[in-house]
C-alpha cells in the first residue's frame, strides 16, 4: 500500500505587499524627520576644544537662545522672569531637573549669565551648554 502524495504546485510570495509596507514606512520616516528638525530654534553652536556629548539629554528642560539673544522655552520665546516661573513649575514637577541650553555662538555672555542666574535662584542647578566639539 503506497500512499501517493498531492502534486506540489510552485510556491511563490507575493512580493507587492511587502513593497508598498517599504515605501510607506520610508515615506512616514521622512515626514518625521522633517517634523523634528521644524520643532527646533536655530541656532550656530559653538566648537570647544574639548566638548563632550552629554550622556543622556532626555527628560532635560531645552533651552534654546537665538543670535539676538531670545530665550527659548522649546519653541516658544519667553522673557527671564517667564522663564523662571516655567523652571519654578517643572522643579515642582521633577526635583532633579536637568537643564540643556543650546546658546548660538554669537549670544552675549550677560545672556548667559541672565539665563545661569535665574536657574539657581530657583533652584535649578543641574545646567549644560550643548557645543560642538573642534
Amino acid at each position: 500500500m503506497s500512499v501517493k502524495l498531492p502534486k506540489k504546485d510552485d510556491v511563490a510570495v507575493d512580493m507587492a505587499p511587502m513593497i508598498d509596507m517599504v515605501f510607506l514606512l520610508l515615506i512616514f520616516f521622512m515626514v518625521a524627520s522633517v517634523v523634528t528638525e521644524m520643532n527646533k530654534v536655530e541656532v550656530k553652536l559653538p566648537e570647544a576644544k574639548h566638548a563632550k556629548v552629554p550622556e543622556e539629554t532626555k527628560d532635560r528642560m531645552m533651552l534654546s537662545v537665538d543670535a539676538d539673544n531670545q530665550i527659548y522655552v522649546n519653541t516658544t520665546p519667553v522673557d527671564i522672569k517667564e522663564l523662571k516661573e516655567l523652571i519654578t513649575q517643572e522643579l515642582d514637577l521633577n526635583e532633579n531637573l536637568r537643564i540643556m541650553i543650546r546658546a548660538d555662538a554669537r549670544v552675549e555672555y550677560e545672556t548667559n549669565k541672565k539665563i545661569m542666574m535665574a536657574c539657581a535662584e530657583v533652584g535649578a542647578t543641574d545646567l549644560i551648554y550643548a557645543s560642538f566639539e573642534e
